[in-house]
């Protein structure tokens, strides 16, 4: 095999990887709400004016499933670690020297990772004895959502990295549009009633309402989609252009 094919193959053997890395992120969507949301039975949510014996029958019913539901979820969690390092990927190319802002994106993302994980493991801890004390499911219930829902600062930081280098991106053939920058910041403004939740028990500030849980969900899960669509330009773009450039050396 020649230099030139050699690079070939690897520029496509790139391109594959960071392409299945961006289908993690719809993948992830997929699992976290139809595991945790549907099968795990957390969708309805179970509201926080809820007295301890009733989050306990919630927790009592369909067990099995339930446990099912949210290992899935849970594998689903981990899908967001190559959909992350596929975002810093395409970031790097937007960086002249050191890919701080690659980092930076990648390192936010890990504690996003992190951040959804356990929680998913407290709601899978009320599932494996739901016969415990009511007022003990009732707080590991409370612990579940206030950590799912609230920790928004790391995405801040996957967010602001990602808005930097759209910006700063001032060549030929910007590797986002530019409009994905307005986007990630109507995002980060959309995740910021998230906090509400901490303050109201009822209400559409509550983690059942409106504006404390379903749009920031919505708004969450919409991300993950639209930042596939446009990775999979990117990823497209970046080895075509590599092709041509490898091809041109020969």
């Amino acid at each position: 095999m020649t230099a030139p094919d050699a690079l070939l193959r690897d520029i496509e053997l790139s391109r594959r990887i960071q392409t299945f890395c961006a289908w993690c992120g719809p993948a992830f969507v997929v699992l976290l709400f139809g595991g945790w949301g549907l099968m795990g039975g957390f969708i309805p949510l179970i509201p926080p004016s809820y007295q301890a014996e009733q989050v306990a029958a919630a927790y009592g019913e369909s067990v099995s499933v339930h446990r099912l539901g949210t290992l899935l979820a849970l594998i689903g969690i981990f899908l967001t670690i190559p959909f992350f390092f596929a975002i810093s990927m395409q970031i790097r190319r937007t960086e002249l020297r050191v890919p701080s802002l690659a980092i930076l994106q990648f390192a936010s993302g890990i504690i996003v990772t992190v951040v959804l994980i356990i929680p998913m493991l407290l709601f899978i801890g009320g599932l494996f004895r739901p016969e415990r004390p009511p007022e003990l499911t009732k707080l590991v219930n409370d612990l579940s959502y206030v950590m799912l829902i609230l920790p928004w600062p790391p995405i801040f930081g996957q967010l602001g990295a990602l808005i930097v280098a759209i910006f700063h991106d001032r060549s030929a053939a910007p590797v986002f549009p530019r409009w994905l920058g307005f986007f990630n910041l109507w995002v980060a403004l959309l995740l910021l009633p998230a906090s509400m939740i901490i303050f109201f028990k009822t209400g559409p500030f509550a983690w059942t309402g409106v504006i404390g849980f379903w749009i920031p969900a919505a708004v969450f899960g919409v991300w993950y989609i639209v930042m596939t669509i446009v990775l999979l330009r990117a990823i497209r773009d970046e080895a075509a252009s590599d092709a041509g450039a490898a091809r041109s050396a020969a």
